[in-house]
């Protein structure tokens, strides 16, 4: 076939991800191909096997994305390689690393590395990379942006632009769509018009976590989650990631393993106070509010955004009755 049978996307953001996909589908002439999409870091389905590997019954086409690969163990990139090895023409894969990138480059898994899938795709060049947007790469994003909208701008306005962009390529294109808009049927961007970009910080995870067990302003966590600028995919992972993490650390803490969280000493002392407050059962139950999220999301039974206000949801009456002064601990 002349296009690739499957391709390895290294990025850490969901929505460039999304992006280059829709490229490189219309690229191939697979624009209208059957999407499907697994998720790499449980247990893969037969049906995904079979998406790979057999021909449909009317020979239609299928472009199978296959999320969070970084995840994958040896024992089943083993059965990756074998079946590519054998993939249907009708099959066209992405296989997508989203770990974070760090100083040495791009986080393809050692295991991947020695597998002859890698290696052919490397031979072939069946690979796209992207450490997500900084303050390198942003300028391009807008380059595109402009060119596909037709906007133009003075440098000035570019260069503000650079800097007031968030970093994260779902949340600056909801500010470019904005201000598409603002710029009219004139077409130009104006300095004025950066003003409706929305400068909302981060969300800190421990500040948010620390904020719902302290008995926080249930309003302004809503706002926070509901308002927060990330991808709302992007972020539910973000936070059941981290509180995965979060409670790890707090259980090690309580369990007398502090020496094996590595964190600053006035950190260590925020985070002991509150693994005291909340208690071992409630450290224990983080877990299947994190699984439960996941597998809903994952299964298709609950969209992003749902499982997002859910784990919220279910975290504010988890720590509703360790809030100081709210009876008992």
């Amino acid at each position: 076939m002349s296009r690739p049978g499957y391709i390895f996307l290294t990025c850490p953001d969901a929505e460039l991800l999304h992006a280059r996909i829709s490229e490189l589908l219309e690229s191939n002439n697979a624009s209208d191909f059957e999407k499907k999409v697994y998720w790499a870091d449980e247990d893969l389905p037969s049906n995904f096997w079979d998406d790979l590997t057999l021909q449909t019954l009317f020979g239609s086409s299928k472009a199978v994305v296959l999320r969070r690969a970084h995840k994958i163990k040896t024992a089943t990139w083993k059965m990756l390689d074998k079946a590519l090895a054998s993939l249907s023409d009708s099959s066209f894969l992405f296989i997508c690393l989203e770990g974070k990138w760090e100083r040495k480059g791009p986080p393809v898994p050692a295991v991947l590395k020695k597998r002859k899938c890698w290696q052919f795709a490397e031979k072939q060049k069946w690979t796209w990379q992207s450490a997500g947007l900084d303050e390198k790469s942003i300028a391009g994003f807008i380059n595109k942006w402009a060119a596909k909208t037709s906007i133009t701008m003075e440098n000035p306005v570019k260069n503000s632009l650079i800097k007031a962009l968030p970093k994260d390529a779902r949340a600056a294109k909801l500010e470019l769509d904005k201000l598409e808009l603002a710029a009219g049927s004139e077409k130009k961007l104006l300095a004025d018009h950066l003003s409706m970009i929305a400068f909302s910080d981060d969300m800190n995870f421990f500040e948010f976590m620390n904020a719902i067990s302290q008995g926080g302003d249930p309003i302004e966590i809503w706002r926070r989650v509901l308002t927060n600028h990330m991808e709302k995919d992007s972020m539910v992972f973000m936070l059941t990631a981290s509180l995965t993490r979060e409670a790890r650390a707090l259980w090690m803490m309580l369990h007398g393993e502090e020496s094996s969280v590595r964190l600053p000493p006035f950190v260590k002392k925020q985070k002991m106070a509150l693994a005291q407050r909340i208690g071992p059962a409630r450290i224990a139950k983080l877990f299947d509010i994190v699984m439960e999220a996941e597998i809903g999301i994952k299964t298709g039974n609950r969209k992003p955004e749902q499982a997002l206000e859910l784990l919220v949801a279910a975290l504010t009456s988890l720590f509703a009755s360790t809030a100081p002064n709210r009876g008992r601990r």
